[in-house]
């Protein structure tokens, strides 16, 4: 009795080894058909030549890395492990503790927007033209010029006082002064009447972002593929106090600089944001991503999207 029980708890053994440590190719035959995208969610995974972790590791990716998952299986030990095909081709297994469904947010986009030039005719139209490019590149057919006269003014005339204080109108309003020509006294205009305009074409799809911190207002919305309009300066870099006045407009003070600049923002990556420049006719320019911020933020964090 002793003997055939010895037998009895050895040959248990030995199948519960069998069926922890299936073949490859068996396992395989017992598996669920499945079609999903799955990304390493760890530092590095390892792939392996079975579903489990006594099989050999045959490769190790990255986190982020993307595999395609075909086929799914539960071993004796209840661990769920995939099955999938490798950036390279090649077929492994992977743990399923170690993936996830959810793709890694972006690292690096560079979108291609359509790059208009204010120049000639709006020689301070560079948020009109820059909302032109957003909406072009969203789909509707806009044209800086309609897009000029269309935008909000502010009428309130430009005046300088004996004392030196400039009452003029208030970009948060409307655009201020003459757009047209650089001769006649003129600034801008202000996110509040460009996200207005901006729905008159896209209508709730515009988001305006002003106030966000510059990971959800520009890298967020880069990510999502979409560019963002943004207030900054022709520097792009934060200004000293000596480049900024002030307006005394019917709202009250208003600090203004006339470095003021707009820019269609198009890419990031670890180190540069890259921009359509409407001053300079440049696609897809590139400052240092911190110095770009610094002046973004420094101009009120102004930032209009769309979803």
């Amino acid at each position: 009795m002793i003997r055939i029980t010895k037998y009895l708890v050895a040959f248990m053994m030995a199948f519960s080894l069998v069926t922890l440590y299936l073949p490859a190719e068996q396992a395989s035959a017992a598996a669920t058909p499945i079609n999903k995208a799955v990304y390493v969610s760890v530092d590095v995974a390892n792939i392996r030549s079975g579903a489990s972790l006594s099989y050999k590791v045959i490769a190790q990716l990255k986190t982020g890395a993307k595999m395609t998952a075909y086929e799914q299986f539960t071993n004796s030990k209840n661990e769920i492990w995939y099955h999938v095909v490798l950036p390279d081709g090649r077929k492994g297994w992977v743990a399923s503790w170690i993936v996830t469904t959810t793709a890694p947010p972006a690292t690096r986009v560079i979108l291609s927007a359509p790059l208009i030039s204010q120049m000639p005719e709006l020689p301070r139209g560079c948020e009109v033209t820059s909302l032109a490019m957003m909406l072009q590149y969203a789909g509707k057919s806009a044209n800086k010029m309609t897009l000029a006269s269309q935008v909000k003014k502010d009428p309130t005339p430009y005046r300088k006082a004996a004392d030196g204080k400039v009452y003029f109108g208030n970009p948060y309003v409307g655009f201020v002064g003459n757009m047209y020509d650089k001769d006649k006294p003129g600034y801008g205009v202000y996110h509040g009447p460009v996200a207005s305009l901006a729905r008159q074409y896209l209508g709730t799809r515009v988001v305006d972002l002003t106030g966000k911190t510059f990971q959800t207002a520009v890298i967020g919305q880069l990510q999502k593929k979409k560019p963002v309009w943004v207030i900054a300066n022709s520097w792009f870099t934060a200004l000293p106090a000596s480049q900024f006045t002030t307006f005394y407009t019917p709202q009250g003070p208003v600090k203004v600089t006339y470095r003021e600049h707009s820019v269609l923002v198009t890419g990031f990556d670890s180190q540069y944001i890259y921009f359509n420049d409407p001053l300079t006719n440049q696609k897809n320019r590139k400052v240092a991503r911190s110095s770009f911020a610094a002046a973004w933020d420094q101009m009120g964090k102004q930032a209009i999207s769309y979803n």
